[in-house]
């Protein structure tokens, strides 16, 4: 792999295992749009953003506010708050840090969860720069969230990797014209095929 000098990160199923917390939101928000769910299929929904759950599975947008405002009451309650660091996250942060390299998150949480879960388990400190939800208007798959990191470092696009687990990180790496390395979570749900210059089993890919 080319070394690269700032490595940016999604968080939920890239750094953090987040699925108890996204199961919650669809168990609740989906069945209120009159949307079946249950855990088997949680495989169909993993990596996609809010509206592309309801724009695929509900497409009758006069329930809209009514499945975002059950969505976002999950979002901001202690539930989403649930979730615990990949086993390899935190020695691979370390030793990117150890080589002088640089480490920001890119991610469609909120950037208080992240700050609180990685302040928990000691690894804030590794981290320069924090991009969630609600810090731009839109969200991956548009480049807008990645072009706000990179607007804090003075680093060429060349020189960047973003890391995720999705085809929207996939997709925002694409438009934001960095490479991208794709993690295969999800016990193997993650999409085969996308778009990316790096495919990984791990983390540990990176080192």
């Amino acid at each position: 792999m080319k070394d690269y000098r700032l490595y940016l990160f999604d968080f939920d199923n890239t750094l953090y295992d987040t699925n108890e917390g996204i199961r919650e939101i669809l168990r609740h928000a989906l069945p209120l749009v009159g949307v079946e769910y249950d855990d088997s299929r949680f495989g169909e929904f993993s990596g996609l953003s809010m509206d592309q759950v309801f724009e695929r599975y509900v497409g009758d947008w006069s329930l809209y506010d009514r499945y975002r405002d059950e969505f976002m009451r999950i979002v901001r309650s202690d539930v989403y708050m649930t979730g615990f660091p990949f086993p390899e996250t935190e020695k691979v942060l370390r030793e990117l840090c150890s080589r002088g390299k640089r480490i920001g998150i890119v991610s469609g949480k909120m950037s208080f969860k992240i700050e609180n879960l990685m302040e928990r388990d000691g690894m804030l400190g590794l981290v320069e720069t924090i991009v969630g939800y609600g810090d731009t208007e839109r969200h991956k798959p548009f480049p807008d969230p990645i072009e706000l990191a990179l607007s804090r470092f003075d680093i060429p696009r060349s020189e960047v990797l973003y890391i995720g687990d999705s085809p929207n990180d996939s997709g925002a790496a694409i438009n934001a014209g960095i490479d991208c390395a794709i993690i295969n979570r999800h016990n193997g749900l993650t999409p085969d095929g996308l778009e990316c210059t790096y495919e990984l089993d791990s983390l540990e890919g990176l080192l």
